[in-house]
């Protein structure tokens, strides 16, 4: 029997590390995603609170090569066309009409993508496995939440003003969660519970009826179906073609606008969204046109999303990410927009084979919300990428496993021939 000095002796920071993990993965889990059915505003401080108990956790476990992780971060083409946003932006501030609002946005937004990014550096090299199914997990109530709300009526059950509008981000919310809850589910190789769980979130976005939360679910799944077959070459194709077409923006208006009329007279005007299409970008066009030297520097900064409230610019200038970053930024941020999006996708392909779909199906939905024309620019969508973002960190460290050694039945005979070997 060994001695009491040869066992194990139990660590309480590590337990209570590991506990604190669990708590803070909880809260990103199931706390995020149920309660954005109803609340517009509880992300903003559930996200904190989460992030917070596992950086708390971090500094009780074993040093990680912080320093190595975000110098190595920061260094690819992602980290440092996110940087060269952040800085540009910040210099916008001085040229915008807007300077108090435009700095108090940049504070929070900034605020949000730097903390986030020093957790994920902060992680501990491995999660518990056990851990990722909480993922798959917490969007179990937050759908069946949602479909209800969809069908009886988001008004009715809802206590809080604009239910609607907050059920529109409850759908958005779901599916950008229900891609690293995939991606856990492939770890664990529980592919009927990941089947069951994409059915079920698809007919809550149906219950719903959200239509660009249908669209971004179906792209995302597009790109998961091209992934599998050769993550790589899917992430550098996704990455030049979005990369393209966050560079050629301002040419879209001139192109498509035209296109769009011809096909509204043919219908005769009974598609009214294409009309809606066609003067948002109209108004587009006419914006590049009046002041084309505005493409070199930009408006400055939040200039796109307030000065339709304010009366600055027309209301009915488009919605999409496109636009703002070209609009308030100019080409600066454009090409900085352009690095992020191809090396961000770039680097999701060259993650490991069970989780690299998963991942670019996730980003391609996202460029699929932001493009569309979604208020992409608003803190609450910075925030649940963020959510996003923690959990395929901790998918990406969840993947390794372990295996018990096969034990060997020896008969008598081979263990007396193996003893008198020499």
């Amino acid at each position: 029997m060994p001695s009491s000095r040869s066992r194990p002796i139990d660590d309480p920071a590590a337990d209570a590390a590991l506990l604190l993990i669990r708590l803070g993965l909880f809260v990103l889990a199931f706390a995020v995603p149920l309660s954005a059915v109803v609340s517009r505003r509880a992300v903003f401080t559930l996200l904190p609170i989460g992030a917070g108990l596992l950086l708390l956790a971090a500094t009780l476990l074993p040093r990680a090569p912080f320093e190595r992780r975000l110098a190595r971060g920061v260094a690819t083409t992602a980290g440092l066309g996110g940087v060269a946003i952040l800085v540009w932006s910040a210099a916008s501030i001085i040229w915008t009409p807007f300077p108090s609002d435009a700095g108090l946005r940049w504070l929070k937004e900034g605020g949000t993508i730097v903390g986030v990014v020093l957790v994920i550096a902060a992680l501990p090299e491995r999660t518990r496995t056990s851990n990722l199914y909480l993922f798959p997990l917490g969007l179990v109530p937050a759908g069946i939440a949602t479909a209800v709300f969809g069908l009886v009526g988001a008004q009715r059950l809802s206590l809080f003003p604009d239910a609607d509008a907050t059920l529109v981000r409850a759908v958005v919310s779901l599916v950008v969660l229900v891609w690293p809850a995939l991606g856990a589910l492939a770890v664990r190789e529980r592919w009927a519970s990941a089947a069951l769980l994409v059915i079920g979130i698809t007919l809550a976005a149906m219950a719903a009826w959200t239509p660009v939360a249908l669209t971004a679910l179906a792209l995302g799944a597009m790109a998961f179906a091209v992934a599998t077959l050769s993550p790589r070459r899917a992430g550098a194709s996704f990455g030049i073609a979005a990369a393209v077409l966050l560079l050629l923006a301002p040419a879209i208006p001139f192109v498509f606008g035209p296109a769009l009329d011809a096909v509204g007279a043919a219908t005769g005007g009974s598609v009214p969204e294409l009309g809606g299409m066609a003067r948002a970008l109209h108004v587009w066009a006419d914006l590049v046109a009046s002041a084309p030297w505005r493409l070199l520097t930009g408006h400055g900064l939040d200039l796109a999303a307030r000065g339709a409230v304010v009366g600055y610019l027309p209301p009915e200038i488009p919605r999409s990410l496109a636009f703002e970053i070209w609009y308030d930024l100019g080409i600066v941020g454009a090409v900085a927009a352009a690095a992020v999006a191809y090396g961000g996708l770039t680097l999701a392909g060259r993650t490991s084979e069970a989780v690299a779909p998963f991942l670019l199906a996730e980003i391609v939905s996202g460029l699929t919300f932001a493009l569309w024309g979604l208020d992409t620019t608003e803190l609450w969508w910075v925030t649940t990428l963020s959510v996003g973002a923690l959990a395929f960190a901790v998918v990406i460290r969840g993947q390794y496993r372990t295996e018990r050694p096969h034990a060997r039945v020896m008969t008598a005979a081979q263990a007396t021939g193996r003893r008198s070997l020499p």
